[in-house]
């Protein structure tokens, strides 16, 4: 036997037994218990049950399907008992959710201001309604700087960040989150660049783009809301509002 095989046999032969030593027999792998898993990194499972919440209006919990916000919270890292903001609430579909989520030792800020400050008609509605349903964890604030700088775990912005003052929007964000907070983007998806009037939609890269180009880093994306049936031609005005292409998005400051 040359040399060179003669090296290649002992190679083969120490391959081998190291392969025995560390897999063991068959048995002895099938005994072996599943590695465990930090808690830390174990996503929290959220309480869907608020989601029958008799005071919730009728309207709402026909959405609950198709909005998949229990989902969205999760994919977004949402826990009991942080401090969260809904940016642009309307009439307090996510404000409502995440006041109950978020419990007596959370935060929910409900940011009105809009349209470079202008504010929702429906504010006095959303008072009315933090009021009447007892959502005492909820502070009604007219601008994001309102919100106390770098307070913020987790802010949600569904379906508006396309009407903002989108440059100001992400810098305020990122003054109001925490190191490491979360903010999460669910807009309209389309195949035109940038934003197309026509349809009413904001490109899923031009949010990333602006997004990363004011500081903060691109944790993820989701599918969770995605309907590949969308023909992208649709404003969203119309019936089926809540069944269009939706993209999930969520950033980090770091």
């Amino acid at each position: 036997m040359s040399s060179r095989n003669h090296r290649l046999t002992l190679a083969f032969v120490l391959i081998a037994a190291l392969a025995t030593i560390g897999c063991g027999t068959s048995e002895e792998t099938a005994e072996m218990p599943p590695p465990e898993v930090p808690t830390d990194l174990m996503p929290v499972k959220l309480d869907r049950g608020i989601l029958a919440d008799a005071d919730r209006p009728q309207e709402e919990v026909a959405q609950d399907e198709d909005r998949k916000a229990i989902d969205v919270y999760e994919f977004l890292g949402v826990e009991p008992g942080m401090t969260v903001a809904d940016v642009w609430p309307g009439g307090g579909y996510n404000t409502h959710l995440l006041s109950r989520l978020m419990g007596d030792e959370g935060t929910v800020y409900a940011v009105m201001g809009f349209y470079g400050g202008g504010q929702y008609s429906t504010i006095d509605a959303l008072n009315e309604r933090i009021v009447n349903n007892g959502l005492s964890n909820v502070q009604v604030v007219q601008n994001i700087p309102d919100v106390p700088a770098g307070s913020l775990d987790v802010a949600i912005a569904v379906r508006n960040y396309h009407d903002a003052e989108r440059q100001t929007t992400v810098t305020q964000l990122l003054g109001a989150m925490k190191s490491g907070g979360i903010v999460g983007i669910i807009e309209v998806a389309t195949p035109h660049e940038g934003w197309h009037e026509d349809s009413h939609r904001l490109n899923e890269q031009t949010v990333i783009d602006e997004f990363t180009a004011g500081g903060f880093e691109l944790a993820g994306s989701s599918d969770i809301l995605r309907n590949p049936d969308d023909d992208h031609t649709t404003s969203g005005f119309e019936e089926g509002r809540y069944k269009m292409d939706r993209y999930v998005l969520k950033f980090r400051k770091p």
